[in-house]
């Protein structure tokens, strides 16, 4: 019994382990949300040292701190003569006393977005960066700063209804088969070559990358080291020069944003981090859920798969929208998968063999007959007019 007790806890702590919760970094950028609807004009809500601290950016420290030391930030900030002077004060401990306190998992976030990343003036944008093969919060955004999204970023946005999210990682799920049954369709969806997909978008990414360090070396240093090399056409510029000159090494390259100055970002962030490649195993031991929706809108479907496949039931007569939602990270993008009449015969990737009629096999050896019949006959007619041309 003591085993089993032992086994449950161990079990409930890995669950806690592979998935995060975001209810906290959500409910701070809610109440920094109500900072900028009532205390900014613009959708900023900066503080510089050099300058008077306003009362938006009094707010937004507040919300962190109700959040996170609700014990002492009660006394100091919720009680007493400093309360009702301060409206900054107000506004965050009256979101924290009626805001509601759950466990967000990101497997709840609607479909991912690309970027760039787009805001409205009261929105606020968390960044979440990924340190160590694990999501971190990185930093909060108001509505009029809106932040790039980067290869090691994944950025959730609080809106006045609802959130959104954008995410670098792009890969979808494929639509194994779509099968016709008595009421409902069958849909089998699996997302196998996921690391596949995204070294793809990882190197493509690298490529972008190294064109832009070239272009700019070479728009800022061309000129310089042409004359350079026309003023001593005794010596010739090695290729390692040139290669200092116009490329990165390969641990130097990241972020296809540029600093302030045009430059190309030589941050510290790599795609080592992202873990491409190189945690397969990994991955399949995941817990995904699988989710779909009509194209416009409506009652939404989840299932929870353990493996790297699922089969899904759908209505008919409907275009659904399929993801591969995790509580690991910002999951998969959608693709389609029609059900309406005229569409599903589209729709199907791929055929299984049981779904072959014996006419097909016919009709595919007689094609073949045809092929080789005519490759045939063509090396004949060749042969014949070599001998032709011998005899003349």
């Amino acid at each position: 019994m003591g085993n089993a007790s032992w086994l449950i806890i161990l079990s409930l702590c890995a669950n806690l382990v592979s998935s995060f919760d975001l209810g906290p970094v959500v409910r701070i950028a809610q109440c920094r949300s109500q900072c900028l609807r009532k205390h900014s004009t613009d959708g900023t809500c900066d503080w510089f040292s050099s300058r008077r601290e306003t009362v938006c950016s009094e707010c937004w420290q507040n919300c962190e701190a109700v959040e996170k030391q609700w014990e002492s930030s009660s006394r100091t900030i919720c009680e007493g003569d400093q309360y009702t002077r301060c409206p900054a004060c107000q506004t965050a401990c009256s979101y924290r006393k009626t805001r509601v306190e759950e466990k967000y998992l990101p497997s709840m976030l609607p479909a991912p977005k690309k970027g760039p990343v787009t805001l409205d003036k009261f929105d606020v944008a968390v960044v979440m960066r990924k340190v160590h093969k694990q999501w971190r919060e990185g930093g909060y955004y108001p509505g009029g700063r809106a932040p790039g999204l980067r290869p090691d970023t994944w950025i959730i946005v609080i809106m006045e209804e609802g959130m959104k999210h954008y995410s670098w990682q792009e890969w979808v799920p494929t639509l194994e088969s779509l099968k016709e049954g008595d009421a409902l369709y069958e849909a089998t969806v699996t997302w196998k070559d996921v690391s596949s997909q995204l070294r793809k978008q990882q190197e493509l990414e690298q490529k972008r990358f190294n064109d832009r360090v070239r272009q700019f070396f070479l728009e800022k240093y061309g000129e310089k080291v042409l004359a350079e090399w026309r003023s001593q056409e005794d010596s010739q510029i090695s290729e390692e020069v040139f290669r200092r000159f116009f490329f990165r090494r390969k641990d130097e390259r990241n972020d296809a944003s540029l600093e302030t100055d045009g430059s190309p970002s030589t941050n510290d962030n790599s795609f080592d981090d992202l873990g491409i490649g190189r945690d397969e195993s990994s991955r399949k031991k995941n817990s995904y859920v699988v989710s779909w929706e009509p194209e416009t809108g409506g009652l939404m479907g989840n299932q929870v798969a353990d493996s790297n496949s699922a089969q899904i039931s759908l209505l008919p007569g409907t275009k659904y929208l399929v993801r591969i939602a995790s509580n690991d990270g910002p999951g998969s993008f959608p693709i389609e998968v029609d059900t309406r009449p005229g569409s599903v015969q589209v729709r199907r990737v791929k055929r299984n063999f049981e779904d072959w009629y014996p006419w097909d096999i016919y009709v595919a050896c007689a094609c073949a007959a045809i092929v080789i019949f005519v490759i045939v006959l063509v090396k004949i007619v060749k042969r014949k007019k070599n001998v032709d041309v011998e005899e003349v």
